[in-house]
């Protein structure tokens, strides 16, 4: 007989998460937007290298829906040294809520691209967030 253990979400993730909530949007990509106001506000949940995690009321953006499977994202995210912009594809999505007239997703994107400066400044913060968790640790 073998016994088979799973190894828990942060031992299985490539790049350290950081929890955080910034305020962010998504819309699809490839200019796919009908008005550029077009867009699904959320907030982060968690940070990493390689994706995030966002907290929305709806998985649609009009009549598209964001978390269809290879479908392209732009985000818009909010940083506390400004705003940058990058290209993501929706990994993952759970409802975590029962409430039918007010529903809350949990939308795991994974990160495609973005500009130098953008990845720069990214990066910085994930650098904040870590030592910030660093100094919290005994």
């Amino acid at each position: 007989m073998c016994l088979v253990t799973e190894k828990s979400g942060k031992e299985r993730r490539l790049k350290p998460r950081f929890n955080a909530e910034l305020p962010c949007d998504l819309a699809p990509g490839g200019g796919q937007l009908l008005s550029p106001d077009d867009r699904l506000e959320c907030r982060t949940r968690d940070l990493s290298e390689s994706g995030i995690g966002v907290v929305a009321g709806s998985i649609y953006v009009g009549y598209t829906c964001v978390v269809d499977e290879g479908r392209a994202l732009h985000l818009r995210l909010a940083l506390p040294a400004g705003e940058i912009e990058m290209e993501a594809t929706s990994a993952h999505y759970l409802r975590l809520d029962s409430d039918a007239d007010n529903p809350v997703y949990l939308i795991g994107l994974r990160i495609a691209s973005m500009s130098e400066e953008d990845r720069t400044a990214y990066q910085n913060y994930l650098e904040e967030l870590s030592r910030a968790e660093d100094s919290r640790e005994p």
